[in-house]
């Protein structure tokens, strides 16, 4: 399913990000713990007349990871539902700051990016996917509806 350009999202019924609070961890590849396990953007909404949560889980791609010339890692994140969406995952090699870029197509529909703050990691952690929560679903992105009033 997607949410298509006649059902806007409704600002007043707000929104959030999720993610599973891990780290990702690849055996033998310990370089990449320092990425999320996933992404997860949902949306209140309403369709068809109905209060719905319109999400999507954006997982993994392993083979995008990239050790890049600008002193930084990054990896892509696809949408489940809908491959040419996916989020671009780039963190400093000295671990001092991280950014995410969604995509749509290739094109940059939308960042974010926050410091590292080694001394409170977690708070750093939850303020920039806070943050990455702003970027939202595009209408036309497929996703994923439950109904919240059944």
């Amino acid at each position: 399913m997607e949410l298509n350009k006649n059902e806007s999202i409704d600002k007043k019924l707000n929104g959030f990000v999720g993610y599973v609070p891990y780290k990702l961890i690849v055996e033998k590849k310990p370089e990449l713990s320092v990425f999320p396990l996933n992404v997860l953007m949902a949306r209140y909404t309403m369709r068809e007349g109905a209060k719905v949560l319109a999400n999507v889980l954006y997982e993994p791609d392993l083979s995008s990871f990239k050790v890049n010339d600008d002193k930084t890692i990054s990896m892509n994140y696809p949408n489940r539902y809908d491959k040419k969406y996916y989020l671009k995952m780039i963190i400093g090699k000295d671990y001092k700051f991280r950014e995410c870029i969604k995509y749509k197509d290739d094109k940059n529909i939308g960042r974010t990016h926050g410091i590292i703050d080694i001394k409170d990691e977690k708070k750093s952690w939850h303020m920039f996917f806070h943050h990455l929560a702003l970027l939202g679903l595009d209408n036309g992105e497929h996703c994923s509806f439950l109904n919240l009033e059944s």
